[in-house]
């Protein structure tokens, strides 16, 4: 099992909800630290700009921690000028200022070494009836992040969609809709970040999406994370939903994904370290699952088609002492 961890570097750090703020302030520095504690953590994902006011010195911690930088993520949501849009906002500065983002976020990359960017336009979406055009900010959605794919093939740029939050409705809110973005834009360096909580949330099965992504050749990263389907809470994966958890493993098995498990599980109230340790364990513990239940036999019953026979058996095979 060749399998590549890594966490959302500032979840590690302060976090918070409408309602109150958990965790404690830290510098980067500070919180490659204690990324370094995290049991089995091969890489961090970097959000940018955030995370990038010293390149020299994320670097060096790095090369300090002995940790790759899994992936650039570029937040194009936090800072006000973004709260009303950024690739689809009215305003054609702030479009380009987003586009710039991208862009840079690009160029980090490929100065780390990874190669690759994730991004979730939140940002960009509406609240209520009659707010937007959304014929027009979608031709601005697919312009933007057209322009920046085409700015270094080299770079991939992966959309991470998601239903809602920080809009009530998302433009980029599911896997179809991204599928349908990179198709029209035809870029090759465009791919699907699969937010296994925003999977869930949008009533996703997310072993076949990751399937239908693999199929188009545009899966690219995969961040992990559980909810009860109404909310994106970003709990511990296969907490709740453990059967979706195990089928999407079986999938990214099969399909051949090799690229990165990214942790974007948000502690709240919960020791972050003790949080990325058992996320970490809870990914490797699928694979684990899977040998146990055993991979030949589980895709035979899936091929003769009867469900029942399938569940008495992966239950039974669990319920074996190792």
């Amino acid at each position: 099992m060749n399998l590549k961890f890594s966490v959302i570097l500032s979840l590690l750090g302060k976090v918070g909800d409408r309602f109150a703020a958990y965790g404690e302030a830290q510098t980067t520095a500070d919180l490659f630290q204690l990324a370094s504690q995290v049991n089995g953590l091969d890489g961090v994902e970097l959000v940018y700009p955030f995370e990038f006011r010293d390149v020299e010195e994320v670097k060096r911690l790095l090369g300090t921690h002995s940790l790759e930088c899994s992936s650039v993520n570029v937040n194009v949501k936090a800072e006000p000028k973004f709260h009303r849009g950024s690739f689809t906002s009215i305003d054609p500065e702030v479009r380009a200022e987003a586009v710039r983002y991208l862009k840079t976020g690009m160029d980090l990359a490929a100065s780390l070494g990874c190669h690759l960017v994730t991004i979730c336009p939140l940002a960009d979406g509406h609240d209520y009836p009659f707010e937007v055009d959304y014929g027009q900010a979608w031709r601005w959605l697919r312009e933007g992040i057209g322009e920046a794919a085409s700015y270094r093939s080299d770079v991939k740029v992966s959309l991470e969609y998601k239903r809602s939050e920080t809009r009530t409705h998302c433009v980029l809110n599911s896997a179809a809709t991204a599928l349908h973005l990179i198709n029209q834009i035809g870029s090759p360096n465009l791919g699907v970040t699969i937010d296994l909580g925003h999977a869930l949330y949008v009533a996703e099965t997310p072993a076949q999406i990751v399937a239908l992504l693999a199929d188009a050749d545009r899966l690219f990263l995969v961040h992990v994370n559980d909810n009860y389907r109404e909310f994106d809470w970003d709990m511990i994966p296969g907490t709740v939903n453990f059967w979706d958890w195990l089928e999407t493993f079986l999938y990214l098995d099969e399909v051949g994904y090799d690229g990165w498990y990214t942790s974007d599980v948000t502690p709240a109230r919960l020791d972050p370290l003790r949080v990325a340790d058992i996320t970490a364990k809870s990914v490797r513990d699928a694979w684990l699952f899977l040998d146990k239940i055993g991979r030949d036999e589980l895709r035979r019953l899936i091929e003769a088609g009867d469900s029942l026979e399938t569940l008495a058996y992966v239950q039974d095979r669990l319920l074996e002492s190792s």
